[in-house]
């Protein structure tokens, strides 16, 4: 069988029974465990389209193109593709999960809690998907209801891109029309891949529970102050050790602490007084907060 290395865009393709691509004009058969084609994601431009037999077959990250080696003409087995895959789609995971860790420092708790968040939603999505096609496959009126409404959706679609926005701008921001039909949803992951995910973000220290307790410490409630008691409580909740904890609100080397209890009692104090709060009601609210009753004490009488 002649295999083509293809990039030549005269020929027309078209597919015979069996599903194997071929040229019109040669009839030599394309081999779809063959790479013909290497292009730019449209979306993201950081990724690889990756085409098989002339058809896209799935994306990858430039340093993953280059790791493994993935040139036109290479041509892999069943199981050599899988592999592929399951990186393209790891790397994809990756991808939003170094999103999130940028978008602010983060525990590895909360990372962990992200994704399972993201898996359970992404099972949700599969589950309803699957359920779509279930029942355009099985109801044919439902089939051609469908049909219709996408058909109506590109006309309005087709509209809007000839709108002149000069002159009405009600759909400036929105984009485009949608049909609000489900949508095939991401590939699926497992826990072990949440692990392994975590794992190469404290390798490449996105994640560092250290770092995360002290930005957390040092800008948590700044302005309107906070007791320790509570920010330790807090910092328990998102999973940081009390090892770490304990080191986080230590003095310094010149004796001083991060955030310190007679420093942010004032702040609040100062603050309820202005709202017209009494002794009484503010030594309530500031037992709330995890103040010590001496200290409240001590500060409501000077």
């Amino acid at each position: 069988m002649e295999i083509l290395n293809l990039k030549d865009d005269s020929l027309s393709n078209s597919a015979d029974s069996s599903g194997l691509k071929f040229s019109k004009k040669t009839k030599r058969i394309l081999n779809p465990l063959q790479v013909t084609d290497l292009r730019a994601a449209v979306k993201d431009t950081s990724r690889v389209n990756v085409f098989l037999g002339g058809k896209f077959a799935f994306s990858l990250t430039l340093a993953q193109v280059t790791d493994l080696g993935i040139k036109i003409g290479n041509i892999y087995t069943e199981a050599e593709l899988e592999k592929i895959k399951s990186a393209s789609n790891f790397g994809k995971l990756y991808q939003r999960a170094l999103e999130y860790a940028l978008s602010r420092p983060h525990s590895e708790k909360e990372m962990r809690d992200y994704l399972k968040r993201k898996k359970i939603k992404r099972e949700i999505e599969q589950k309803r998907y699957d359920d779509f096609i279930s029942r355009l496959d099985t109801d044919s009126e439902y089939r051609e209801k469908v049909k219709e409404l996408r058909k109506n959706t590109r006309e309005k679609n087709k509209k809007l891109r000839e709108r002149d926005f000069t002159e009405d701008n009600r759909f400036e921001y929105t984009g485009h029309f949608s049909t609000g039909l489900p949508k095939k949803p991401g590939a699926p992951f497992s826990d072990v891949d949440i692990e392994n995910i975590i794992s190469k973000l404290i390798e490449n220290r996105f994640i560092d529970d250290r770092n995360f307790a002290r930005f957390f410490v040092e800008n948590r409630n700044r302005a309107k102050g906070t007791s320790e008691k509570k920010l330790k409580l807090e910092l328990k909740n998102k999973g940081i050790s009390d090892e770490i904890i304990s080191e986080v609100f230590e003095s310094d080397e010149f004796g001083e602490k991060i955030r310190d209890d007679n420093t942010e009692i004032i702040k609040i104090i100062e603050k309820k007084r202005r709202r017209g709060y009494d002794n009484q009601k503010l030594t309530q609210y500031l037992l709330r907060q995890g103040f010590p009753y001496d200290l409240i004490r001590e500060k409501l009488d000077d």
